[in-house]
């Protein structure tokens, strides 16, 4: 294998190891997606929750209050018809001040039920647009979790693919090429390989000595960046400008 070959192959392998890793990030954003969407439906949910609950206290404090209404009511009218019987003004006056205090408690107590329900009746607004909103976006959701279900299977069927791609590029590398390859990558962050243009290495951006500049146009050698240590080429280089046809 000639050095460009060479050169070539590690180009390739970085493209696909670049690509893998993006695709690798993609995927693992699949499921903080899917954790983001249903933290959301959560939180939509308890505070539809939290309004029907909201509700039914409500509703059973009016229910308890018109079951009072019901009691006095009861003992206005029992005592309403002792009074007739009684016999002796004092009995009658202190039965007629319990009437009193009983009916003066029914009218109390009968606003508080008609202020209930008026709370009721806005719960209840507020529960429909919540519910609306819920069902939207539990829609939404549904639809989102989905396309993600469906995404999650491309990126794995994409990095099985790419894996094997690798695997093939990585037997045109002999073992000390490539073993250099991959101390590089894990040292500089995935990119072991990089173009020189203009004199600028292109993985740290900084000028490469003039001589190594000729080195790599004739791709004598393969160098390394003497900044970033990356192994360093010319575009030209690996793939050479086809001459034009007479």
């Amino acid at each position: 294998m000639s050095l460009r070959e060479k050169l070539k192959a590690l180009e390739e392998l970085q493209q696909v190891d670049i690509e893998q890793t993006s695709v690798r990030a993609e995927a693992e954003a699949v499921p903080r997606r899917r954790a983001e969407i249903e933290v959301g439906v959560g939180v939509a949910r308890k505070a539809c929750q939290a309004e029907e609950d909201k509700l039914a206290s409500v509703e059973r404090e009016r229910r308890s209050q018109e079951q009072t209404i019901a009691t006095e009511r009861d003992k206005v009218k029992k005592w309403e018809g002792r009074l007739a019987e009684i016999r002796t003004p004092r009995e009658y006056a202190a039965l007629s001040r319990e009437i009193d205090i009983a009916k003066k408690t029914n009218e109390s107590v009968g606003e508080q039920t008609k202020l209930l329900l008026a709370q009721a009746a806005e719960i209840t607004l507020a529960i429909d647009v919540l519910q609306e909103k819920l069902d939207e976006r539990e829609a939404g959701a549904q639809e989102e979790l989905e396309g993600l279900t469906r995404r999650a299977s491309e990126f794995a069927a994409r990095i099985v693919a790419l894996e094997a791609r690798r695997a093939a590029l990585a037997q045109k590398v002999e073992p000390v090429l490539l073993k250099r390859y991959e101390n590089i990558r894990q040292r500089r962050g995935g990119i072991a390989v990089t173009q020189v243009v203009g004199g600028t290495c292109k993985g740290c951006n900084r000028q490469i000595p003039p001589q190594m500049a000729i080195t790599l146009v004739r791709a004598n050698s393969i160098e390394n960046c003497p900044n970033c240590n990356r192994i360093i080429y010319v575009p030209e280089a690996v793939s050479p400008a086809t001459p034009p046809v007479a």
